[in-house]
């Protein structure tokens, strides 16, 4: 395959700066104009190691002067609380939920309800951390936004989320071992947890702090005996377990697949010994992860959760967790140094490939344990130095000066003896690390994605979203092939690989990294690879050119039924009479080998009904038993088997983490 130096440098760009709008891509161009191209070719190009080429980009004097010019001006940038618009929020919560109680038809008052809540979640973002600003509901405002808020989910009947948010205002400032109302509310909620053993505890509670105030005791059992408990769907996601136990040479991967390398192909995956389809291959937390933007206001920003009640930042409002567990472990690690610069990430267009380069120091529990993680990265992952040009080299290289300043200004290193830009000697080897970082995730980081579900069925009109990029350590050694062996999915941020076919001991085990013979023919699959991965693909499906999905017919290429022979035989004009093989010379009868296709065919007719009675588990361990029965005696492509290896993969991501639009 040819290649194409312009296509390159395209991909290669959007893996540093996915937003042309951004003040990054002027910032590079104008240091580009700066050093010209003679001193970029001729000097930056022929430097030989990532120390020299940070070195450069802050002490050149060519270059130097417009990189320290913008880089000290970095300040921080984010979407700050705003104590009046939450109470005005909350106003507006509380004035739907008082329009629901006078509802009467069921109907209207869920959709005041939701519309209430949905107002009391923007007056919890909004809201400042405790006592910041006391003229204003004493300093309380975060804990009352709270206590609005579990009012509303009392009365949509979801009490978990309910008690959640009474136990956040407590928390967050509410006084609550006095207060009858507040243990009135903590009833409701367990009743709306179908939990009456502890709502009577509760109102018990309330009861002996009210005294002879017995009418708010018994409004409160009117209100319980009339509480409906929400029919939420429980989350059906399972982390499934790896096929034999883990390797324990192998961080996350199955006993059944191993690791080797050779010349041609470096690090790679094969099957250890023989594969069945179904075996999960891989289970991996990433190594560090990140949500794409788009979805800073919809998915939990440490799990990658789907929100409903945001749990947010005490001091920013641009980012949301799920639960006060993952605010607290985020807010502990790395979002104290990213939290006043989430803005200024998104404004400068940085590709998500650089937040996730950023996220391996700021979640690291030391700047030790960072500059570890990130050597070892770049030591063990493919970079391919070998390709890449002087100008991929500075924008890196730019990048990774931006991504240092946000550190500096983080307090990453702690009180720096001067605001200035320049380095200090740890700090070079971070930003050196950090452009390391931005070579490897370039050809090594996952797209991190969910399913999305309609109301009506799991499977029809299903979609696909992307939802953030991890770098998964062992997932980085799988090779790609343009139909893949394996299929991945996500359990939250961890990544999944199961078998979607069999495989006999040492075949590779390969995922595809985008380009698919089923949608791209060999030419456009070879330019993507190439541009994009810097490799021509050599797999079967290119070695043999197989056509298109919709091109390929019902012929379907037979396993010789000789002992030992491995030829393919077309399938017979005439069942009756025998085939010769031109390999082992054998006259041999495909009767039984048609007979059984006829059943494998039958097993992918039984699991799609299964896919639309919204079955499964069926549906996968029919297509399972198919698809192996399938290879003992035929190979690809055979049109039915390639559909039916696409449905297991859609089967199996609906274990997944699926959400409803």
């Amino acid at each position: 395959m040819e290649y194409d130096p312009d296509y390159q440098k395209i991909c290669s760009t959007r893996t540093v700066q996915s937003d042309k709008k951004g003040f990054f891509n002027e910032f590079y161009l104008d240091v580009r104009d700066a050093c010209g191209d003679k001193w970029l070719q001729n000097y930056f190009g022929k430097l030989k190691s990532n120390a020299a080429r940070i070195l450069s980009i802050f002490s050149d004097r060519e270059i130097c002067d417009p990189v320290l010019g913008v880089l000290e001006h970095v300040q921080p940038v984010y979407k700050q609380k705003d104590v009046l618009l939450s109470t005005q929020r909350r106003a507006q919560a509380d004035k739907f939920y008082l329009m629901s109680s006078n509802a009467e038809v069921e109907q209207d008052r869920t959709e005041l309800l939701q519309q209430a809540l949905m107002h009391a979640n923007l007056a919890v973002m909004r809201a400042p951390a405790p006592h910041l600003d006391t003229s204003v509901d004493n300093g309380l405002t975060l804990a009352m936004a709270y206590l609005t808020r579990a009012n509303i989910l009392i009365g949509l009947g979801e009490g978990e989320a309910a008690l959640s948010d009474l136990k956040l205002a407590a928390n967050f400032g509410l006084e609550s071992k006095q207060n009858v109302e507040y243990y009135c509310k903590m009833a409701k909620a367990y009743a709306a947890m179908a939990e009456s053993a502890r709502a009577e505890i509760s109102l018990k509670i309330a009861e002996k702090l009210a005294g002879p105030n017995t009418a708010i005791i018994a409004a409160s059992r009117k209100e319980i005996a009339q509480i409906k408990p929400a029919k939420r769907e429980q989350p059906k996601e399972l982390v499934p377990a790896l096929a034999h136990g883990e390797n324990p040479a192998l961080s996350g991967a199955a006993n059944v697949v191993k690791l080797v390398e050779t010349k041609e192909k470096g690090r790679f995956v094969v099957a250890n010994e023989g594969l069945k389809t179904g075996d999960v291959v891989l289970c991996e937390n990433p190594v560090a992860a990140c949500l794409l933007p788009n979805f800073f206001g919809t998915n939990c920003h440490h799990c990658f959760k789907r929100l409903r009640t945001p749990v947010p930042c005490l001091h920013c409002s641009g980012i949301a967790f799920c639960s006060a567990q993952c605010m607290g472990e985020a807010c502990e690690t790395y979002h104290r140094f990213e939290c006043q610069f989430m803005d200024l990430f998104i404004g400068s267009g940085m590709s998500i490939l650089c937040f996730v380069a950023l996220r391996i120091f700021t979640q690291a529990a030391s700047l030790e344990d960072g500059l570890a993680t990130a050597n070892l990265l770049f030591e063990h992952l493919c970079s391919h130095q070998d390709v890449r040009q002087a100008d991929d080299y500075l924008q890196r290289s730019l990048m990774a000066g931006f991504l240092l300043r946000i550190l500096q200004k983080a307090l990453y290193f702690g009180r720096r003896k001067t605001e200035g830009v320049n380095p200090t000697a740890v700090e070079l080897q971070v930003a050196t690390a950090l452009l390391g970082l931005l070579q490897v995730l370039q050809y090594n980081a996952h797209e991190i994605y969910h399913t999305m579900v309609t109301d009506e069925h799991c499977f029809d009109g299903c979609k696909v979203v992307y939802v953030g990029a991890g770098l998964y350590g062992t997932g980085s050694y799988f090779n790609h092939e343009c139909w893949p062996s394996v299929a991945g999915y996500y359990v939250g941020k961890k990544l999944v690989m199961s078998a979607t076919k069999p495989h006999r001991p040492n075949e590779i085990v390969a995922v595809n990294y985008g380009p698919i013979f089923t949608k791209m023919n060999l030419k456009e699959r070879q330019r993507t690879l190439r541009g994009r991965y810097a490799f021509s693909c050599n797999c079967l499906t290119c070695q043999e050119n197989w056509p298109l999905l919709q091109k390929i017919d019902k012929q379907v290429r037979f396993w010789c039924t000789s002992a030992n022979c491995v030829n393919l035989l077309k399938f017979p004009k005439d069942l009756a009479k025998d085939v010769r093989c031109p390999r082992c010379r054998k006259n041999v009868s495909l009767k039984e080998s048609v007979a059984k296709l006829i059943k494998i065919e039958e097993l992918y007719r039984e699991a799609a009904e299964a896919m639309q009675s919204q079955k499964t588990n069926e549906a996968i361990e029919l297509f399972k038993e198919g698809i192996d029965a399938f290879f003992q005696i035929a190979a690809l492509p055979h049109k039915d088997t390639l559909i039916a290896q696409q449905a297991l993969l859609k089967c199996m991501a609906n274990t997944g983490t699926t959400f409803k639009k």
